[in-house]
Order: structure tokens, then C-alpha cells, then sequence
């Protein structure tokens, strides 16, 4: 379960992680141009997958989440990244930290609809709800959410967020209020909207993130830092410099503050972050260079503006060359015991096409 932090508590461990190198403006401004692209030492960072999950046509955007019983894990399948009359949600566990890994089964697979950009959160009373968006021919999306009150073995029938075009990315979290909340955006690129439901998902509210001059909102994932308190962590489509950018809601998610520019971003392109607590430690999880190689950074910033840059750890490359591959880097992370964490992503290889995994040992003194 998530730990609810105060920001004196945030301050504290800034003196442990220490703040970044230099003022985040300072940082944030640099071009694409001006910043360094890292090259990892292949000897020392991984290049292939510890385990791999799900085989599939094209598997795609997955999302791991720890419940009562093991870690889940849910992700679209078929055979193309467009639209396919055929995509479904599919959903897998591992009862041993991700060592291994069930047989996927379907969650959801509504006929002549693409069913994707699933994500997975075990709700307080032991509910696993499952956000997702539709996908027509005429390229128009939904976002829906099914339950399953027996650990998987069944779905009720799939409910509508809103009455708009709209997809989802970050995973519902329940509030220290008893809502529901999930992160979902216009698309493509029109906006981050906030989701919020006071009846366990029969309903929703619905307010949206500002825009602001060089930022327009998309996908993004959210965490409850103290109570009432939400940061969100936005991809950005308004620029094209890699940033990813912060707001926050002060009022369980009802309002939320411009978004400002983190410095924190992608060399190459740009694909949503994950935004999570290990120990009391903020962590994003994070591709720092598109369809190349992923990274964490920490923090010690109170307004998760600032990341360790210096202290970057760097997760896994997809190729020991640097170079990239088809398609990938949609990381999502989870604790797997003290220092350790499991990282899902997928990959769109020649040699194949899967749902993968990899551990991390993170530092001592990021705890």
C-alpha cells in the first residue's frame, strides 16, 4: 500500500537523494540540440529481458500492479499497433515477484472494437478494476472500466467513463477519501482530464488539467502523495523537446494547479512515465531514449520538479549496440522486495514480439 507523505517528510529526504544539479528552469529550457544523448556501457546494463510474460501478434502498453495475492499484469494483444477489429485486453499473474508468470486469458475483447491501453489496480476492499479505452474503425475511443470481484476469474460487463473520445494510460488508485480516480486524455494530444467517482465506478466527475503556453496535455499517471493531495505526471504533445511536465490537484483531484516543466525527458521522443513511491522514495520509471533504454530517477523535491539526473540509474537497453528497435518503451514499475524493483514494458523485436520483464536493484540510499 502506498504511504501517505507530508511535504516535510518529502524535505527530508531531499538531504538523503539530493536536489539536482542545477535549478530546474536552467535544466528544463535546454533544447534537444544542447542536451547530451547517454550511451550506456553494454557490460553493465542489461539488453535483453529477465523474463518474458506474454508472446503475442503485437502486445502492447502494459501495466503491473501488486495485489493481495501477487503481481497482475494487463496489456492489449493482436497483430498490428493500429487499429484491429480483433484487439483485446488480456491480463496475466505471477505468485513469485514475476519469476514466473501465468497463461494470459482475456479481460475484455468486445467484437469489431479495439480493446486497449489497459491498466490494473487492486482496489481496498480486494476488487480488481481495470481501466481501458474502445477503439473503432473510425478511430474513436471510449474509456471504460470492468471489475472483478474473484481475483480475475470473472468481469462484469465493461462501464463507460464519459461520453467523449478519450483514452486511458495510468492505472485507477483509490483515495484516502474513498474515491476512484483515474487519469485519461483526449486524443491524440488534446488534453489531460481528471476522472473522479464517489460510487466505486458507476459514475464519474470529470475536470480538466490546464493547458499552458509550449504544453498541451496527453497521456499521464497520477499518485496520492498525502491525503487529498495528487501529482500527476504528464507526457507533453504541445513541444517536442522530451519533457515531461508536472501538475497537481490540492482537493482530491476536483482542480489542478498549470502544468509546469519538469527536468526530467526523452532524448528521442516521448512516451508516458510511471510515477510511484518505494519506501517513502518518489521514483519515476522512464524511457530516456525512446524504442533505446529506460532509466529511473529519484527525487528529494517536495513539487516533483526536480530529479537526481546525476544519480540516473539506468534500467535495461533494448539492444547492447544502443540502437533502437521497432516499437517499445512503455515502462511500468513495482516493488518486488527491499531495493528491488520489476519493470513490464514491450518490445516489437525481429526476433519477436512480447510482453517483458526486468528487475532492478535500485540504491540502498534511495530508500
Amino acid at each position: 500500500m502506498t504511504r501517505i507523505l507530508s511535504r516535510r517528510a518529502f524535505l527530508e529526504r531531499a538531504a538523503v537523494i539530493g536536489a539536482a544539479a542545477a535549478g530546474v528552469d536552467q535544466l528544463a529550457d535546454r533544447t534537444l540540440a544542447e542536451a547530451p544523448t547517454p550511451r550506456e556501457n553494454p557490460e553493465t546494463v542489461k539488453s535483453e529481458p529477465d523474463v518474458i510474460l506474454h508472446r503475442g501478434g503485437y502486445p502492447g502498453w502494459p501495466w503491473v500492479t501488486r495485489t493481495a495475492r501477487g503481481l497482475v499484469c494487463v496489456f492489449r494483444d493482436d497483430g498490428v499497433h493500429g487499429f484491429s477489429p480483433t484487439g483485446k485486453v488480456m491480463w496475466t499473474f505471477s505468485r513469485d515477484d514475476g519469476n514466473t508468470w501465468a497463461p494470459a486469458r482475456v479481460v475484455v475483447d468486445e467484437p469489431e472494437v479495439d480493446d486497449r491501453n489497459a491498466a490494473v489496480a487492486e482496489l481496498p476492499d480486494g476488487t480488481l478494476m481495470v481501466c481501458y479505452n474502445t477503439y473503432t474503425k473510425d478511430l474513436v475511443s471510449q474509456c471504460m472500466v470492468t471489475c472483478s470481484s474473484d481475483h480475475g476469474a470473472t468481469w462484469a460487463p465493461p462501464r463507460p467513463i464519459a461520453e467523449l473520445d478519450a483514452r486511458t494510460r495510468g492505472a485507477p488508485i483509490a483515495l484516502a477519501s474513498g474515491d476512484i480516480f483515474i487519469p485519461i486524455y483526449r486524443a491524440p494530444g488534446n488534453g489531460s482530464i481528471a476522472a473522479r467517482s464517489a460510487d466505486g465506478g458507476k459514475s464519474w466527475e470529470l475536470s480538466h488539467v490546464p493547458d499552458t503556453e509550449g504544453f498541451l496535455g496527453d497521456e499521464w499517471v497520477v499518485l496520492e502523495v498525502e491525503q487529498g493531495r495528487i501529482v500527476g505526471i504528464i507526457r507533453n504533445s504541445g513541444a517536442r523537446d522530451g519533457h515531461f511536465w508536472k501538475t497537481e490537484s490540492r482537493d482530491g483531484g476536483r482542480t489542478w494547479d498549470v502544468p509546469v516543466k519538469t527536468n526530467v525527458r526523452d532524448a528521442r521522443s516521448t512516451s508516458p512515465a510511471h510515477l510511484d513511491l518505494d519506501g517513502k522514495t518518489p521514483l519515476l520509471t522512464y524511457a530516456d531514449r525512446r524504442m533505446v533504454s529506460v532509466s529511473m530517477v529519484a527525487s528529494g523535491d517536495a513539487e516533483f520538479r526536480r530529479w537526481d539526473l546525476e544519480g540516473r540509474l539506468p534500467c535495461y537497453q533494448y539492444r547492447p549496440d544502443g540502437e533502437p528497435i521497432a516499437d517499445a518503451s512503455y515502462p511500468v514499475s513495482v516493488a518486488v522486495g527491499e531495493h528491488r524493483r520489476f519493470i513490464v514494458d514491450y518490445e516489437i523485436r525481429p526476433e519477436g514480439k512480447w510482453i517483458a520483464g526486468y528487475f532492478v536493484d535500485l540504491p540502498e540510499h534511495w530508500q
